[in-house]
């Protein structure tokens, strides 16, 4: 029996809030747009990038057409590119814990809706990517989450086999539960550095608050195997 665990990016493994919001009030500026904060970006997430900018420009009152949208979030994702992610950081003992799961047999990937060019240059700058044996973002598929085929497209790539293996999602948003539920995989709902009762809210198998918790609420899963 192999073992698969799939891992969302942003507010599940990485801090990333600040380079964002740094790259979204650039563009909201070069539209005239008073510059949001990062409580109002954080509300946005989940999504991926040209939601997020839909939702960003809402936000300031301005409704662009679908067209418009594709060349914001075109522009939007350039500026994020240029922030070079000088802010991203790993969330505390997410590293130690990637290795620990490696050391310990598990096959790990990333499953994001965030596109997947920064996804890669962002766990490589963090000095992790050597930890995923794949790593899908938002545009390496036709579905994302919560789309269930999202994750089994990721699962195909690792090998996984549906009558032997386990494999488990690990997310700190309603797309990450659902698409796991969808892809009939366990789930692990996160609430790093913030609240937990969204996280407790979404029926996932486990709810963590900290990487340090994370094997214990795997080992925890009931059947699992």
């Amino acid at each position: 029996m192999a073992k698969f665990i799939l891992f969302d990016l942003d507010g599940t493994l990485i801090d990333g809030v600040d380079d964002i919001l740094f790259a979204m009030n650039d563009l909201l500026a070069a539209h005239g747009h008073e510059p949001l904060v990062r409580h109002d970006i954080e509300a946005m997430l989940g999504d991926g990038t040209w939601m997020l900018t839909k939702r960003a420009f809402a936000a300031r009152g301005s409704e662009p057409t679908d067209a418009m949208l594709d060349e914001l979030n075109i522009d939007f994702n350039a500026r994020y590119v240029e922030t070079d992610y000088a802010y991203t950081r790993l969330f505390e003992n997410a590293e130690t814990v990637l290795r620990q799961l490696k050391s310990e047999g598990w096959t790990i990937a990333l499953a994001s809706n965030k596109p997947e060019a920064p996804c890669k240059a962002i766990l490589t700058k963090l000095g992790v990517a050597d930890l995923f044996s794949v790593i899908a973002g938002g545009d390496s598929f036709e579905v994302k989450k919560p789309d269930g085929r999202f994750l089994e497209f990721v699962l195909e790539q690792l090998g996984f086999d549906r009558n032997t293996d386990t494999a488990i999602m690990v997310g700190d948003h309603a797309n990450d539960v659902s698409a796991a539920r969808a892809a009939s995989i366990h789930a692990i709902a996160v609430a790093m550095e913030v609240d937990d009762t969204r996280a407790k809210s979404l029926g996932a198998d486990a709810v963590v608050t900290g990487y340090a918790d994370l094997v214990s609420a795997i080992n925890g899963i009931p059947d699992r195997a």
